[in-house]
């Protein structure tokens, strides 16, 4: 994965959908000064993924799944564009 080391990363697995909303806020509001940051929702059954892509959404968040240094995408991962 590219950048993982430099790139700040909030690992969501284990989260309770009811938790995913503040735990993206504080996060993202602590990294506010970055250029791009890292979403690990998992893929699970995919309703924390739904949780950080409707927080996303409505705040105003591009973001695209990361790329991974072969190519393909890795859909377990977000990359958030703070700028």
């Amino acid at each position: 994965m590219k950048k993982s080391g430099k790139t700040p990363t909030l690992d969501l697995h284990g989260f309770k959908t009811d938790d995913v909303f503040d735990a993206v806020e504080s996060f993202l509001r602590k990294n506010e000064n970055q250029k791009q940051v890292r979403i690990m929702p998992g893929k699970g059954t995919g309703k924390v993924k739904a949780k950080v892509e409707e927080y996303l959404r409505l705040a105003g968040y591009p973001w695209s799944p990361e790329r991974m240094d072969n190519g393909r995408t890795n859909d377990g991962v977000m990359v958030v564009y703070m700028e």
